[in-house]
């Protein structure tokens, strides 16, 4: 496995990823964070590092419908979501990790049932968290 090196721009992306508290997030949050701290960042090194972190599987990309703007949210450097499916509410856009026992038989029963095989980094259920149905 290659090193991982904490770049300056790195270590800012996490230091706005902590002050999130797990909140998903687009770009031009990001964007606007830096503004705001009078720090520097281009735009392209945003996106490339963005890109970086959801390969690496310490973000989790999400689109919502009737939307442009990508979504991604901080899942850190020791997640599972490799290994489960992801909930997605339709509404506020939280992203809930349907982590459960039975995954591993869903997905052999996928795979053999259909030939599909899973990418749960990539899977995500869309409907109506609790807080929204309310």
């Amino acid at each position: 496995m290659a090193k991982q090196y904490k770049t300056k721009g790195k270590e800012i992306l996490y230091a706005f990823f902590q002050a999130l508290g797990g909140k998903r997030f687009c770009a031009k949050d990001i964007i606007d964070y830096l503004e705001a701290k009078e720090l520097s960042m281009n735009q392209a090194t945003v996106y490339r590092n963005l890109e970086k972190l959801c390969a690496e599987g310490i973000l989790i990309k999400s689109k919502q419908p009737n939307d442009e703007h990508c979504y991604y949210q901080y899942v850190g450097e020791n997640s599972h979501c490799q290994e489960h499916l992801h909930l997605q509410c339709k509404k506020c856009g939280k992203i809930i990790h349907l982590e459960n026992p039975g995954m591993n038989i869903f997905f052999q029963e996928v795979q053999q049932k259909y030939g599909f095989l899973l990418e749960p980094m990539e899977s995500v259920l869309v409907g109506v968290c609790a807080e929204c149905n309310q």
